[in-house]
């Protein structure tokens, strides 16, 4: 009975034995899958950020080419307005001219 109790005991304690040996290796991957997991998520964080400042830069570059294409059309369509006003107030003057048959001389309007 003896020999049967020490077996009993011999294998509780190596069953003891691997369960601790499996928990301790359990533990220690699960730091080790923390730790990746933090550095997974700190790498994350910096690519959002750099990936959020390159798109705030190109934004600010279309924005910035947008604007130069307004001013460019806004001058073109002021310099083609006063050649159109000045062909038009031209050509007014030669059909007055035509028309009250002075010919070169202007007249200054008086109120």
């Amino acid at each position: 009975m003896n020999t049967q109790l020490a077996f009993a005991f011999g294998m509780l304690a190596m069953v003891a034995i691997t369960m601790l040996v499996v928990i301790v290796v359990g533990m220690v991957k699960v730091i080790k899958l923390e730790k990746q997991h933090k550095e997974l998520d700190r790498a994350s964080s910096k690519e959002t950020e750099f990936i959020h400042r390159h798109m705030t830069d190109i934004e600010r570059g279309i924005y910035s080419e947008i604007n130069e294409t307004r001013n460019r059309f806004d001058r073109y369509t002021e310099d083609f307005r006063r050649e159109l006003m000045a062909y038009t107030d031209s050509r007014v003057d030669k059909l007055d001219q035509k028309l009250s048959g002075t010919t070169g001389s202007k007249q200054i309007l008086k109120d």
